[in-house]
């Protein structure tokens, strides 16, 4: 019973540090259903959010020669945000998987190599931890896994691009292109990842 009060107060300080993390932003928030809306954007574009993004639009109209300006304010669920744009770069809300069974939701990302299907995003300056993003082919389409979420490339990996299979064989024969250790850098990680992604879509 004693627990309660105190997961009471870690969601309480999770939300508000959220909150704190969002500022406003001039842009474009396009839906699943293929609404566009244009205003001012409440959201973390550096990180995590809640379920729920704010847009507040502005409309101004005249009637009766008088001048009048409706201001409206609508929070989207971010499961049927298909993106936002913002300073003309396309951000889109994903779900980092971090470790096992270990995950931030809701992270603002941007696409820096390959496909929305295959490819790496990015989170912020993508020089924190758990920054850069990889989506393979056969993951859910929101989900996202670090880049270092895999100790090491294995089979896990290469089943999931077994559509390629010049690619699975090399993955799975460890070849050094396509291929990192527990030793390997993040630099090396990154860069395999850029060659599997480069290698898997000139496949399809």
């Amino acid at each position: 019973m004693l627990l309660k009060p105190y997961l009471l107060l870690a969601c309480i300080i999770c939300a508000a540090a959220i909150s704190f993390a969002q500022k406003t932003y001039s842009g474009t928030l396009v839906t699943k259903l293929g609404q566009e809306l244009e205003g001012e954007i409440t959201v973390n574009l550096e990180g995590a959010n809640g379920d729920l993004i704010k847009i507040t639009t502005t409309e101004k109209s005249s009637n009766k020669g008088k001048k009048e300006t409706l201001t409206t304010s609508v929070s989207y669920n971010t499961a049927i945000i298909k993106h936002i744009i913002v300073d003309s770069i396309t951000y889109y809300f994903r779900t980092i998987n971090t470790a096992y069974e270990k995950s931030l939701k809701n992270v603002c990302v941007r696409l820096i190599y390959g496909t929305v299907n295959c490819g790496l995003f990015q989170s912020g300056d993508g020089t924190g931890q758990h920054s850069i993003a990889v989506k393979f082919p056969k993951s859910s389409f929101n989900e996202l896994n670090s880049s270092e979420y895999y100790d090491e490339s294995s089979f896990t990996v290469a089943i999931q691009l077994s559509e390629c299979k010049s690619l699975y064989k090399k993955i799975v024969n460890k070849d050094d292109t396509v291929s990192w250790t527990e030793k390997s850098s993040r630099e090396q990680r990154i860069q395999a990842y850029k060659n599997i992604i480069t290698e898997y879509n000139s496949c399809q």
